[in-house]
């Protein structure tokens, strides 16, 4: 398994509900074999973010880093990525992650939006225990079929 470059992670994190957020730090999930580790150079707002930082859509697990539009360079990749290198320049939506198992119902589908293991970018449990952590951050790591390549030439 490879190591990531960046072992703690620190961001802006809401610890209660309201728009309050703070310097927090995580330790992220193992870097597996299908994951790249970004190093954020920035992240969009949207208004999800707000309803989750207030809790105005309930379930929201403090602490919680949003932010799930999110721009960066691949510092690190698993042993099985081929379709991105170090240095490449992505961008992560709203979900890090779906078995995309050909036995699963909707991942065999192409409607992994759906899937019963989905992880969406913050405020969502991983298999494992970890909870994912959005983009106001200095990095994060996804599984690289949720990282999308920035076309060289277009300026994000």
């Amino acid at each position: 398994m490879v190591e990531g470059k960046i072992n703690e992670i620190r961001g802006w994190a809401a610890k209660e509900p309201g728009v309050k957020v703070e310097p927090w730090s995580y330790t992220p999930r193992p870097l597996g074999d299908n994951d790249v580790e970004i190093k954020i150079e920035c992240c969009g707002i949207c208004g999800s973010d707000l309803h989750t930082l207030k809790q105005e859509w309930s379930g929201t697990k403090y602490p919680v880093i949003v932010g799930h539009e999110i721009i960066g360079k691949v510092i690190t990749k698993g042993d099985k990525v081929t379709h991105l290198a170090e240095g490449d320049l992505v961008g992560v939506g709203a979900q890090v992650y779906a078995c995309l198992e050909s036995s699963c119902r909707v991942c065999s589908r192409n409607l992994d939006p759906h899937c019963p293991k989905k992880v969406f970018t913050y405020n969502t449990m991983y298999a494992d225990g970890h909870q994912a952590h959005g983009g106001y951050a200095e990095a994060v790591r996804v599984d690289s079929n949720y990282a999308f390549k920035i076309p060289a030439g277009l300026d994000p």
